[in-house]
């Protein structure tokens, strides 16, 4: 993964100007931070800071609004019965408690309906809509979150009598249902905003039949959702969710209150909290098989009902994790084994894969590897599953390319989710690699990321970490602020109770780095390096908190280049390797006697003290071996003992276990990770000498 900054362009004193009158003042690093973000005009940075109800979008600019309400208000009219059709994630399980309530105050004669991941399948089927009709025996049809990939379903439901409205969010597909279909993604509207969730454009709908009051009765519902589904939380959406925070905070919704504390929310509930904590619960209900749990924590108002809804949600969440993990690391093993990476889109499938949590698995791929994935699983004869993007590549129109292999599917640009016959699998998988192999052949899809700037620490200040508070709320296109900073010699140590965990100090900050242990050596050392860090909200002390996210070594003499060997070489980080890193690479040998040779010298200095591989290098690279051994190979061949349990540091001491069995060095990722770069410099040697 690559890191750039947002913009190179700095801010100068003629771009300063533009935020001279800005409400309430503002300091230059915040300035900056907006500039950053393309908020570079006194008309962007005003709207930027406008977060008043006024700002809400007329409803009727939507394609089909009108009609929607004209035929909603005839079946309140004549006591129609309405079928309210949600989504099984937390964007349909919002959408269905905006409409379900508002309606319950008209007095509708309204049910809702959350179909089961597992039983039902992905968005709408025949057999589904056969299902509803015995059921409900509705008159009109509302999907919400859903629909806009379904014209064969919408006509058999129009085929049994039953009138339907589509609200949706997802891509407009090549053909769309015959009826009434409400979608900001249309083109050719007035409605000046595409990014609205599936509960947006429900709360749209109730906009549209009670006004914007009424609407905003809804709003914390809709804020859940519109952060949940990782829209982007710009215009209309900012609104929303900031208005919608506001609401929450006030115990609006009792059932989320008490869901935030079981989550261990304390103070104010922020975008992140729904991201990380009570979003993943509420999907939890769906991709686990039940999603009226996580309907019935928005809907219900009894203290212990409410109190059982969180303890199954709870027990979901921990089923939801457990088989994620599990399902990733399998995942990840066959990417492993079958060089998968090198493709440009990453797509598998197997029975044991439980569909409803594959669209995390596919985001955790994708994240890893820097290229879309598809991850699918397979029963009783149907494939399905979930994808997810980068940016630049629409992967639901790229799946769209190869429907005839599909059953159905929806999704956006980001995301998708599909199913298909497990005779057509092969074929779809085949050319739909091919297609993205040859379509992005020219282009590197290495996953890239992006920070705002650049930051001395002598420039943070408190008052500048409580000043970022200002850009909340903060997800999807408006992300917590990220910067870089260089630091040399850091105080390292890990968490007690957590040892994969560490936190580190330099000068007046203190960080703490998740899964970082590998990374504390190179911390630890006096040479330079880069972090990436998010601030954490000032806690009443002087010490500046943040969280790492990342490092990036600075490799300038033997000690950096060898530090960050041991790093490269364990994927600690990333590092973009130099000429010089590349000719350290070359000349290491994978020669088994190479390897026998170099654990005998470390079998020599066992008890040595050392903390890393290149002061242990150093203390054992004196009288007789002086100079027989050299400090890369020597990182390399420990680097794999290490990996395969025959060394390890121990408070300090290097200790080296008896070698009694014969010991497979493909066991070890480094050495598979060098070889790997042996074997393509030997293939381009080769065909170097053929063309000669």
């Amino acid at each position: 993964m690559k890191y750039r900054p947002r913009r190179e362009t700095p801010l100068g004193a003629n771009e300063m100007a533009v935020f001279k009158d800005v409400l309430p003042p503002l300091s230059e690093n915040f300035a900056r931070l907006l500039y950053t973000r393309g908020i570079d005009t006194s008309e962007k940075v005003k709207q930027f800071f406008d977060i008043s109800p006024e700002r809400m979008h007329d409803p009727f600019l939507l394609n089909g609004m009108r009609e929607a309400v004209e035929r909603i208000e005839r079946a309140i009219s004549a006591k129609e019965r309405i079928l309210i059709i949600g989504d099984y994630d937390a964007d349909g399980i919002s959408a269905t408690a905006i409409l379900y309530k508002y309606f319950i105050t008209r007095h509708v004669s309204t049910k809702y309906f959350l179909p089961d991941r597992s039983a039902d399948g992905y968005g709408l089927t025949v057999d589904l809509i056969d299902k509803l009709n015995e059921m409900f025996h509705p008159n009109l049809l509302i999907t919400v979150d859903c629909g806009i990939s379904c014209p064969t379903e919408i006509e058999h439901a129009k085929a049994l009598g039953i009138d339907c409205i589509v609200t949706d969010h997802h891509a407009i597909p090549e053909h769309t249902p015959d009826c009434t279909c409400i979608n900001a993604k249309f083109d050719g509207q007035a409605y000046p905003f595409k990014d609205l969730c599936g509960a947006g454009v429900a709360l749209k709908l109730v906009h549209a039949m009670g006004g914007r009051e009424v609407a905003l009765k809804y709003i914390d519902i809709c804020a859940i959702a519109t952060v949940a589904d990782i829209v982007a939380l710009k215009d209309e959406n900012r609104v929303i969710v900031k208005l919608g925070l506001e609401k929450l905070n006030h115990n609006s919704l009792p059932s989320i209150t008490a869901l935030a504390k079981s989550c261990n929310i304390h103070g104010e509930l922020k975008s992140s909290d729904i991201s990380f904590k009570l979003g993943p619960k509420i999907n939890a209900s769906g991709r686990m098989g039940n999603a009226k749990k996580g309907l019935d924590v928005i809907l219900e108002q009894n203290e212990a009902e409410i109190e059982k809804i969180i303890r199954h949600l709870a027990e979901y969440n921990t089923r939801r994790q457990k088989l994620c993990n599990s399902i990733y690391a399998e995942v990840e093993a066959v990417v492993e084994k079958e060089k998968l990476f090198k493709n440009n889109l990453i797509i598998l499938a197997d029975e044991k894969w439980e569909s409803g949590v594959l669209g995390i698995v596919s985001a955790r791929i994708t994240e890893k590897y820097g290229k879309p994935s598809i991850i699918l699983g397979i029963h009783e004869g149907i494939v399905k599953g979930s994808g997810r993007s980068i940016d630049g590549i629409n992967l639901v129109k790229t799946v769209e390319m190869f429907s005839e292999y599909i059953e159905s599917f929806g999704g956006h640009s980001m995301a998708t989710g599909l199913s298909l016959k497990i005779d057509n699998y092969p074929k779809f998988r085949d050319k739909i690699v091919a297609h993205m192999n040859k379509a992005f052949a020219s282009v590197s899809l290495e996953a890239e990321r992006v920070y705002d700037f650049d930051i001395e620490f002598d420039q943070v200040k408190q008052s500048f970490v409580a000043e970022l508070e200002k850009l909340e709320p903060t997800g999807c296109e408006n992300p917590a602020p990220l910067f870089m900073a260089t630091v040399t010699q850091c105080q390292v140590g890990a968490l007690s109770n957590y040892p994969a965990h560490i936190r580190f100090s330099y000068k007046n900050m203190q960080f703490i780095f998740f899964n970082g242990h590998d990374c504390g050596d190179i911390l630890a050392c006096n040479t330079p390096k880069r972090v990436l860090f998010e601030f954490q909200k000032p806690d009443g002390t002087d010490i500046v908190k943040a969280v790492c996210k990342s490092i990036v070594p600075i490799a300038t003499d033997p000690k950096s280049y060898a530090m960050t060997l041991t790093g490269h070489l364990t994927e600690a980080f990333y590092y973009e390797p130099d000429m010089k890193m590349n000719n350290i690479l070359q000349g290491l040998s994978c020669d088994r006697e190479t390897f026998v040779n170099y654990y005998k010298f470390l079998r020599g200095g066992n008890g040595t003290r050392a903390y890393n591989m290149y002061d242990l290098f150093v203390r054992m690279d004196i009288g007789a071996n002086e100079g027989k051994y050299n400090l890369f190979q020597f990182v390399f061949c420990a680097t794999v003992f290490k990996q395969l349990g025959l060394m390890a540091f121990v408070n300090g001491t290097l200790q080296m276990t008896e070698n009694k069995n014969s010991t497979d060095l493909f066991e070890s990722s480094a050495y598979n990770k060098v070889r790997e770069n042996e074997n393509i410099l030997i293939k381009e040697k080769n065909i170097k000498w053929q063309k000669a």
